[in-house]
């Protein structure tokens, strides 16, 4: 009965989250002048195309080691023929690396411009009233959340695509994962486990953060041990899995700012 409690208190807590963001998009969107869409593509693009750069390299060493390819990608490696195909995937590369490099300086320049748009004036939000630099401090958080949902979201649709079955097992590790941290984290409290093991909110999702990841990974072992998997889409879900963690990081750190500003 307390967990069936508890659990309920988890999803009303979750529920009044996700309804203060999608009415903080109006505010920051039409009341500040953010370009919320522009930032939050800018931010998801920045952390997939990392993704993109590492796993890439690491596809085309396999193929140099002369190790065995992807089906469809060793087809087209017998069409076009070794070199031609080892030259075109050293030009993705060098063209993927570029486009990152100037995602981030893009990204950068681009939140240092949103800045730039807020007006100093007193602001408000469900009546309730913000100064200017608590928008300035919570913009960044809001695109941030925004776009880690949406990179969670993809990743776990990729996960289905690579392998259902860790698509489940990755599922249901997530489910627990937003669990422990919604109750432990933010509660309206600071909690009992939190106090003996004294330390802050942040530091306890951080150590969290690296649990999940050897959890997940663990997960990748069995499914290579107990299945047919290719081992190049293996580890393309490790770095899905590396991506993922580091977006449900940031996703839950940029919670903290803004749950203290608008939910308190």
């Amino acid at each position: 009965m307390k967990i069936k409690q508890k659990l309920l208190t988890v999803n009303k807590r979750l529920f009044g989250f996700f309804t203060t963001i999608k009415q903080l998009f109006p505010f920051f969107k039409q009341d500040v002048d953010i370009e919320v869409f522009r930032v939050c593509a800018t931010m998801f693009c920045s952390k997939f195309l990392n993704m993109i750069v590492m796993f890439i390299p690491l596809k085309l060493l396999f193929v140099l080691s002369g190790s065995k390819n992807i089906d469809f990608l060793e087809q087209i490696e017998m069409k076009v023929g070794r070199s031609t195909y080892i030259t075109t995937m050293m030009m993705i590369v060098i063209v993927l690396y570029l486009i990152n490099t100037w995602v981030q300086i893009y990204k950068g320049k681009l939140i240092s411009r949103q800045q730039q748009r807020i007006e100093k004036k007193p602001y408000q939000f469900n009546g309730k009233a913000l100064s200017t630099r608590i928008v300035i401090r919570t913009y960044a958080a809001y695109c941030q959340i925004i776009a880690d949902v949406i990179l969670i979201v993809l990743i776990t649709a990729l996960m289905f695509i690579l392998n259902v079955h860790y698509a489940l097992y990755f599922t249901a590790v997530i489910c627990v994962y937003f669990i422990i941290i919604e109750y432990w984290v933010f509660s309206n409290h600071d909690t009992r486990l939190l106090k003996k093991l004294n330390i802050d909110k942040k530091q306890f999702i951080n150590a969290l953060s690296s649990i999940f990841y050897l959890v997940l990974f663990i997960g990748i072992v069995s499914v290579v041990l107990s299945t047919e998997i290719h081992i190049l889409l293996a580890i393309l879900i490790l770095l899905l899995v590396r991506l993922v963690n580091g977006a449900l990081k940031t996703f839950f750190s940029s919670q903290l700012i803004i749950r203290q500003h608008y939910l308190s």
